[in-house]
């Protein structure tokens, strides 16, 4: 199957960066312990008054590290803006292939590798230094595993979304920045959305931007129930449904300007 071949080509072409790479996972490991150690300082005297103890958030913030690299630290819009600029996608788009499918199997293999070779490494360095939680019950790896997939499939749809919107705006950089601030924030990586002012907090928990990080995070650390696999899968089919249209539409633009 093509998207088969295109994942795989993908996860070779990024093994050829593996030492390169080892410079992001120590960024990121550091990155982590920062955040542990302000959350340390935070909640140090105040643990009977938080939901979350310093060991929790210890924990949480080594998981979201380590599943940044699977949601969040995509290619900017996919790539799909060059091939809009250098006119690429009018051949690809002519392709006897699903166009949606042609680009994620391509980022797909990337996100495996980077699930390999930098999200393991780093829950390694946080098990060796400061701890990484450990489900007690096996149904949490069961939906951790499902809440995964899904936050993958809810990122991929919205990088392909900002990157297809380049067939009318041509420029995605400020598009890819608030996307990014958005999952950053409303998608729990910095602060739990718990910690959130109320109503902000009830808002977020329904977005696409905490099925990406949060849902995940909680469900590994069992502190959510498998409930939310519903939102997160709402979501993917929404954005999916979204995408497919937006791509049919783009499609037809290309087409009337002759490109």
């Amino acid at each position: 199957m093509v998207y088969w071949l295109l994942f795989k080509k993908s996860f070779s072409r990024n093994m050829q960066y593996r030492l390169s790479h080892l410079i992001n996972n120590a960024a990121s490991a550091i990155f982590g312990f920062v955040y542990i150690a302000i959350w340390t300082g935070v909640l140090a005297g105040k643990e009977q008054k938080s939901p979350y103890s310093i060991m929790d958030m210890t924990y949480y913030m080594g998981a979201s590290q380590c599943i940044l690299w699977m949601t969040v630290f995509l290619t900017a819009g996919l790539g799909i803006q060059a091939g809009v600029r250098n006119g690429a996608i009018s051949f690809e788009l002519a392709r006897p292939t699903n166009y949606f499918f042609y680009i994620t199997s391509q980022e797909a293999g990337r996100i495996g590798y980077n699930a390999l070779f930098r999200s393991l490494p780093i829950g390694l360095i946080f098990t060796f230094t400061v701890g990484f939680y450990t489900p007690e019950h096996f149904p949490a790896y069961v939906y951790t595993f499902l809440s995964v997939i899904l936050a993958v499939g809810i990122s991929l749809n919205i990088f392909y979304l900002i990157g297809i919107s380049s067939c009318w705006t041509t420029e995605i950089s400020w598009a890819h920045f608030i996307n990014l601030t958005l999952m950053f924030s409303l998608g729990g990586q910095m602060v739990p959305l718990t910690f959130l002012p109320g109503p902000l907090s009830q808002v977020a928990g329904w977005l696409p931007f905490a099925g990406v990080v949060y849902y995940p995070v909680m469900i590994y650390l069992e502190k959510a129930n498998s409930s939310v696999l519903l939102i997160q899968g709402g979501w993917l089919l929404f954005l999916l449904l979204l995408n497919q249209w937006i791509t049919f539409l783009a499609r037809q633009k290309i087409e009337i300007q002759g490109g």
